[in-house]
């Protein structure tokens, strides 16, 4: 029997839970891709451009009021108790974490109370914070809302 050689270099560490690809972005709905990125960019310091394309799209009141749902649920991932892994703005592949994150938003958008729970409970380890589905609800909205308006088709003037 032929004993192993652990002398070799060590193999790449693997990525941290929820941070393994496990797609990627071209397979995404406008909205759900348009939810990795803001998450992204929020949670990578980007947060003024994400508020002002949630302005720009909805307007002032709603905008701000859509934008701070959205920053809610990124700082309640922010501050749970296992680091929330994310790809890099960009990335054309998105992790199990972020992939719940939009499970989230769609369930909870839809009204499926149930499979957004689901989804909070993997999200934050059997204790999403009290207010996070209509959060996620309104943002997943806004989201859709969002995606909707930039994918329609252009109008005629006269």
């Amino acid at each position: 029997m032929k004993r192993a050689d652990f002398s070799q270099a060590h193999p790449a560490p693997r990525p941290p839970r929820g941070g393994a690809p496990v797609g990627r972005v071209e397979e995404l709905t406008p909205a759900e891709l348009a939810a990795i990125a803001y998450l992204r960019m929020t949670l990578t310091g980007n947060q003024r451009a994400v508020a002002e394309d949630f302005t720009l799209l909805l307007g002032a009141d709603d905008g701000a009021e859509a934008h701070a749902a959205f920053h809610r649920l990124a700082a309640a991932l922010s501050t749970r108790s296992r680091i929330f892994p994310h790809h890099a703005p960009g990335c054309t592949c998105y992790g199990g974490d972020e992939s719940a994150f939009v499970g989230l938003l769609g369930a909870a958008a839809e009204g499926d109370e149930e499979a957004a729970m689901g989804f909070a409970l993997h999200l934050f380890s059997g204790h999403p914070p009290l207010g996070l589905l209509a959060a996620a609800a309104r943002a997943g909205l806004a989201l859709s809302h969002m995606a909707g308006l930039l994918s329609a088709a252009p109008r005629a003037v006269h």
